[in-house]
């Protein structure tokens, strides 16, 4: 469906069905007799109520500058003031001090869930007669996104207020949540709808159809079966051992065994039923190819084979009710490089990678990077992991020219993110730091910055770097973890083995030798870099019950020093580039006062917005607020 489509979706539905981003899902106002006639009745504007659903995933990931790695080991958000301490902190609470990302947000979500309500009420009835065929697409998609928009809460808060039907007036102040279990049984009921009804529907990378509701289960089963929602696991974490609700946040019958095995089996259904991509290699691919193969996946879109189900900027645009930008582009993914680029492009370092996550990329060999290796501490980004390189923008590293006033500091369009002292005494602020002569403010903490998602054919600088990067919600890749993720679980260490070399293979990585622990360490690692920003190590580190791994140690930035060797020829201050035969170089991971980061195991759950319970007692908050 074209972007003017969407738009005008966006339009009629706006004004017909009284929803806005903004409002509280107990403020519902019933569909007026002239929305009903207006919209149910009439094919296009039937189906742009049923486009308008897909609104509130806005552009997931890379809807702003604040990433939901930035609340985790592996990232940082560069300006203070904008609660992603709520996270890193522990700081959140009922009141509200916390970021509340729009693609996870309770009072945000339930307006888009009651819209699924009424479609799929109107759609039933079919009172206008609409085509059986028309009528069991829009179902399908109707039933997919209230899944979607369910798990989406769900992963955030447990069980939660299960709203099947449009509410009306008489029944919005009594509706409690559900049990974890009530709730992710009313997804997968959904998605088993989605999934007869979309099985003849046209395959897409925008809609809903038969994959993305199967590669939803994955998601949904995975978590399920996740330690989290264990509670023999779970009680080990004193907030939620000492919580007088269990039900609403764990399962709490049956066998976490059979969960793995039900995970496993949706997982591998999805792999049986289409391909991933670039996944026959045999051995492992040239560094330059599997650097290639890694940027491809977004650099793609959707396009890629990789690529399952997001918000693509050609197809379905952003100049809509949620990205109310006026060129079209102004929002979301067309901003990414500007919003997590570094100041000496004129860009904004929004999120930006931490020591922590560097580190997490092993060298080429397969081997664990380690800075108490003399070797990897004196030359720390040579032969590294290649997705390091796509993922990492790097002292010395490249990548796009420089705008003309700064290329007087950087005539080889190199990332300078250290300090360097020249022959003669005169010391440089590298381009891209804290300290250097372009936009300091703006320059990244940690002495890195990421490339991934930002489009190296579009130019740096503002407005120039507008970019049209599609937005993935789920991947084949993210599949295939799961799939080897519900195999180890289940002692099936050959099977997930064989899945992971597919992807090592494709990433330019040697053969898996680990087993047992290290084995699940391994696939761990691997999960965490090949979803970098993609909205996946915050739900792993909470379902995994890493909080206090991720999060109870301070940041640390990469200091980087060099001094020009004697006897080499003096260089002026605008000549200088990264040289190891000129300069000797020294890396020294360093702590530094930014974000007093400590974890709190109430953290795992997000607290439930206190005006929501005010206006519904029924509703139980969860532990530890």
């Amino acid at each position: 469906m074209k972007k003017n489509l969407l738009k005008f979706a966006s339009l009629i539905v706006f004004g017909l069905l009284l929803v806005g981003c903004n409002d509280d899902f107990l403020e519902t106002q019933p569909l007026s007799q002239a929305s009903d006639v207006s919209v149910w009745s009439d094919v296009k504007l039937a189906e742009a109520a049923v486009l308008d659903l897909y609104q509130g995933t806005w552009a997931g990931t890379l809807t702003r500058e604040e990433t939901t790695d930035a609340f985790t080991d592996q990232a940082v958000f560069t300006h203070p003031g904008r609660g992603v301490d709520g996270y890193t902190e522990g700081k959140m609470n009922p009141a509200g001090n916390f970021m509340d990302m729009q693609w996870f947000s309770w009072p945000q979500i339930y307006p888009f869930i009651r819209n699924a309500n009424i479609a799929i009420s109107r759609l039933t009835a079919n009172e206008a007669g609409f085509d059986q065929a028309f009528v069991d697409q829009m179902l399908g998609e109707a039933y997919f996104m209230r899944a979607y928009y369910y798990t989406q809460l769900m992963r955030q808060f447990g069980g939660v207020v299960l709203l099947t039907e449009p509410l009306d007036l008489d029944s919005e102040a009594n509706n409690p949540r559900g049990t974890f279990e009530e709730t992710v049984n009313l997804i997968l009921a959904d998605i088993a709808q989605a999934e007869t009804l979309l099985a003849d529907a046209p395959a897409s990378k925008q809609r809903a159809h038969l994959l993305t509701a199967m590669a939803l289960k994955s998601r949904v089963l995975t978590h399920v079966a996740s330690d989290l929602y264990e509670p023999s696991k779970a009680s080990s974490v004193a907030t939620i051992a000492s919580y007088s609700n269990p039900e609403l946040i764990g399962w709490t019958g049956g066998s976490q065994e059979q969960r793995w095995q039900a995970a496993k089996a949706a997982s591998k259904a999805l792999l049986d039923a289409t391909t991933g991509y670039k996944l026959d290699y045999t051995a492992p691919a040239a560094r330059d190819e599997a650097i290639q193969n890694y940027e491809d996946i977004w650099l793609q879109g959707d396009e890629n084979q990789d690529y399952i189900w997001g918000r693509s900027v050609e197809e379905f645009g952003f100049g809509s009710r949620t990205y109310p930008g006026g060129d079209g582009w102004s929002q979301g993914p067309g901003m990414v490089a500007l919003y997590h680029g570094p100041n000496g492009y004129h860009e904004w370092a929004g999120t930006t990678p931490t020591e922590a996550l560097v580190s997490k990329y092993s060298m080429a060999d397969g081997t664990p990077f380690d800075w108490d290796n003399p070797a990897h501490a004196a030359d720390p980004y040579t032969n590294r992991d290649p997705r390091f390189y796509a993922t990492i923008l790097y002292d010395g590293g490249p990548w796009k020219q420089r705008t003309d006033d700064v290329v007087k500091f950087d005539k080889f369009n190199e990332l300078q993110t250290g300090f360097y002292t020249l022959s003669d005494g005169t010391i440089i602020n590298g381009v891209d730091t804290r300290q250097g002569p372009i936009e300091d403010w703006n320059g990244s903490r940690t002495g890195y910055y990421f490339r991934k998602f930002a489009d190296p054919r579009t130019p740096a600088s503002w407005p120039n770097d507008l970019q049209k990067v599609d937005a993935p919600y789920i991947r084949y890749t993210e599949v295939l973890l799961n799939y080897v993720e519900a195999s180890l679980n289940t002692s099936d260490e050959g099977e997930a083995v064989a899945w992971l070399n597919k992807l090592r293979f494709r990433n330019g990585m040697p053969a898996v030798t680990e087993s047992g622990s290290a084995l699940v360490d391994l696939y761990k690692n691997e999960r965490n870099i090949e979803l970098v920003n993609e909205d996946a190590r915050l739900f792993d580190m909470k379902r995994w019950m890493e909080g206090p791994e991720s999060l109870n140690k301070p940041v640390q930035q990469i200091l980087i020093q060099a001094t020009q060797k004697a006897g080499t020829p003096a260089i002026d201050p605008g000549d200088y580039r990264k040289d190891p035969a000129m300069f000797d170089y020294v890396y020294r991971p360093t702590d530094i006062v930014f974000e007093n980061r400590i974890w709190q195991d109430h953290v795992y759950f997000m607290p439930i917005k206190q005006e929501e319970i005010d206006k519904d007692p029924s509703i139980i908050q969860n532990p530890g607020y």
